[in-house]
């Protein structure tokens, strides 16, 4: 376990230094490299149906492992929770990546992700969205938040949904019924030998006409629901 641990902080340790030495476009390229690198060291095994096509990327929301997931599928900015600027290492590379930070329980702060939203080119900057706005327990899915939605439906950009499901319920953040925090889980993670696949599936592209952002969520929704219950089980249930 040792091992594995050392060569994560190494990872991130080469991430840090490596901000300071490309453009964001060389650098996300630079991320999806070793987001691969690390799938693998988390005997993690990715089975990929589609390809992404331009807009919005959004994704369902299980596992400390779906930002590695979804970097090594398709480099991007993000939007995260601003608690994990604050974690050791990851502020810096969430910068240069191109997050946006937003408060949950700040109104001004969600406004004004929003607002970006709202005149991001989501064409030419690729950007990761959880519409959850949290995790979700294994084999569920939480109610999507409109503001993704709400961002296609001003700027015309088309909503590119990705929705991934794992065969082994150790992944789940709050699989022990407790929020773990990122460096507990990837200890608990090499500690246990978790080894699952990921079934990662690109939807069609989706359009968000006038006053269609509720209805395109709720169809979203529906539609991801149907794989997490076909897909998201364990391997051996």
């Amino acid at each position: 376990m040792l091992f594995n641990v050392l060569y994560f902080i190494y990872i991130l340790l080469l991430l840090r230094i490596e901000t300071q030495f490309y453009n964001q476009e060389q650098y996300r390229k630079i991320v999806t490299y070793r987001a691969r690198k690390l799938v693998k060291r988390y005997n993690t095994k990715l089975y990929v149906h589609g390809k992404p096509q331009p807009g919005f990327l959004a994704a369902n929301h299980t596992s400390y492992l779906d930002p590695i997931v979804v970097l090594a599928l398709k480099a991007g900015g993000a939007v995260a929770k601003i608690e994990v600027k604050d974690y050791l290492l990851f502020g810096a590379i969430g910068e240069k990546i191109g997050t946006l930070w937003v408060k949950r329980e700040n109104r001004k702060s969600r406004k004004g992700v929003i607002n970006l939203l709202n005149k991001w080119d989501a064409v030419n900057d690729p950007l990761w969205i959880f519409p959850e706005g949290t995790t979700s327990s294994f084999g569920k899915l939480d109610p999507f938040k409109l503001g993704v939605f709400k961002a296609a439906e001003n700027t015309g950009h088309m909503i590119q949904p990705l929705v991934f499901c794992y065969d082994n319920p150790q992944v789940d953040w709050g699989s022990n019924g407790t929020e773990k925090d990122l460096f507990r889980s990837i200890l608990d993670f090499y500690n246990n030998k978790v080894m699952t696949n990921a079934y990662c599936f690109w939807m069609e592209p989706m359009k968000v006409g006038p006053g269609e952002a509720q209805m395109k969520a709720d169809e979203l929704h529906r539609k991801m629901m149907i794989y997490i219950r076909r897909f998201e089980r364990p391997r051996n249930g």
